[in-house]
């Protein structure tokens, strides 16, 4: 059977699901947005096809922007890296990882039960940042998410999710430091346009086990 602890950590951006039930929150609480949006990107994505989904990208991504910094995810991921790539491969950067991250959770989504969301905390953690902990549960399986908020474009919006402790940004810039070591930014951005043309790997696509 394909493990959900498995599948929501192999979406990267997980989390995006129906939210069960939420903390009490303050009128200026950016959970109740964050839960909106999250509804949202599962309607567009729960039961598509992976040529659906492929066709629906820029929906789910304007979607996505609403609670969601793609941009600022995306560079944070660089870290010290961003530097080395210029104008035009920093916004190509954007544009391919942006839609590899979206695609690989909505390919999760698609298959399956809706699983539960429960928002367990909505807390100030400083230097206008915000901290959002929840719980995603399905078939007795249960992995906890925390969303990272910082004031971005005028509002509060999503910069980093942690899934069981692992942070999308510091695993995407572990990776990236690797290849730096090695390569240049021409060569990185031939590979994220490789994976974004190929179709989902394997262990992006849920099993037919996880739909039971």
């Amino acid at each position: 059977m394909f493990s959900f602890r498995l599948s929501f950590l192999f979406a990267v951006l997980g989390g995006f699901f129906a939210c069960r039930a939420a903390a009490p929150a303050a009128t200026d609480d950016p959970a109740p947005a964050l839960v909106a949006t999250i509804n949202g990107v599962i309607d567009l994505t729960l039961g598509q096809t992976t040529d659906a989904i492929q066709k629906k990208l820029p929906e789910i991504r304007a979607k996505m922007n609403e609670s969601f910094a793609i941009e600022v995810v995306v560079q944070r991921a660089f870290g010290r890296n961003w530097s080395k790539l210029n104008k035009a491969q920093q916004t190509e950067a954007i544009d391919l990882l942006g839609k590899i991250v979206i695609r690989t959770y909505a390919t999760q989504l698609s298959t399956g039960q809706r699983p539960v969301i429960a928002i367990a905390a909505s807390r100030d953690i400083g230097d206008g940042r915000r901290e959002i902990v929840s719980t995603a549960s399905r078939g007795g399986e249960t992995v906890n998410v925390v969303y990272r908020l910082a004031k971005i474009d005028g509002k509060p919006k999503v910069y980093d999710v942690l899934a069981e402790g692992v942070s999308v940004v510091g695993n995407y810039r572990q990776q990236f430091d690797a290849h730096f070591e090695r390569k240049d930014a021409a060569a990185l951005i031939g590979l994220l346009k490789s994976k974004l043309a190929a179709p989902p790997a394997p262990e992006d696509k849920p099993a037919a086990a996880a739909t039971k």
